[in-house]
């Protein structure tokens, strides 16, 4: 069975019924990015009775399927499925059965541990930070970097029980990444983005007040306001 068609795509359900087994699947017809743009998918419905499913937990609609995959044993077909987890369903055989097209509004997803902020200094921007929060390599003890692209910014007092902190690439834009760093220093990490002529995050970008209204309340601008 080739499941090429929904690299990308999503498992929106997985339901049974007796000894059958269904999933929701969707393929993207066509794929938009921008906020408030409209992607088109072609919703498919992907079932076998009897079958037998392995499931640890249900779908999130919202994961892009991977790698789904199939393979054939002893007579009887397994289509495997990351959505996140790993769902499996095994059976004699499947049917596949287009339910349409439906569009789909694109919604704005800025993430919660990645940000970029155009015309901004790196060095610049840590000097606004509260003062026990140093410059680091992976590991490594407090130093001044002199491109701090693959340094980390984390506070002095927990440079001896963490290895990371606030990942910081000197490219332009410069961007930060989350990783061992308690709320509070994130936090001041995003709000430098007031310092920055635009801030990008996931699909979106904001003018600097939207993104701080966004960062400190979690209320989006308008979707018109955040397209590239």
């Amino acid at each position: 069975m080739n499941l090429e068609r929904f690299v990308d795509g999503h498992l929106t359900e997985v339901t049974t019924d007796g000894s059958r087994v269904s999933l929701r699947l969707e393929a993207y017809v066509e794929y938009r990015l921008v906020p408030g743009e409209v992607s088109v998918v072609e919703v498919f419905e992907l079932s076998a009775d009897p079958a037998e499913l392995e499931a640890a937990e249900p779908p999130s609609a919202d994961h892009s399927l991977e790698e789904p995959w199939s393979w054939e044993h002893d007579g009887l077909v397994t289509v495997e499925f990351f959505a996140p987890l790993r769902i499996r369903v095994t059976a004699a055989a499947f049917e596949l059965e287009s339910l349409g097209v439906e569009p789909r509004p694109v919604p704005p997803s800025p993430y919660p541990d990645r940000c970029a902020f155009e015309s901004a200094d790196a060095l610049g921007l840590a000097t606004r930070l509260e003062r026990d929060v140093v410059w680091r390599t992976y590991g490594g003890e407090a130093g001044t970097p002199t491109d701090p692209g693959g340094w980390f910014l984390q506070r002095r007092d927990r440079l001896a029980s963490s290895l990371t902190g606030v990942f910081c690439r000197a490219t332009a834009p410069v961007a930060f990444e989350r990783h061992d760093a308690d709320d509070e220093l994130w936090r001041s990490v995003q709000l430098l983005g007031r310092h920055a002529s635009r801030v990008s995050s996931g699909n979106c970008v904001f003018e600097p007040a939207d993104w701080v209204t966004w960062v400190t309340t979690g209320v989006l601008p308008p979707v018109e306001r955040l397209r590239r």
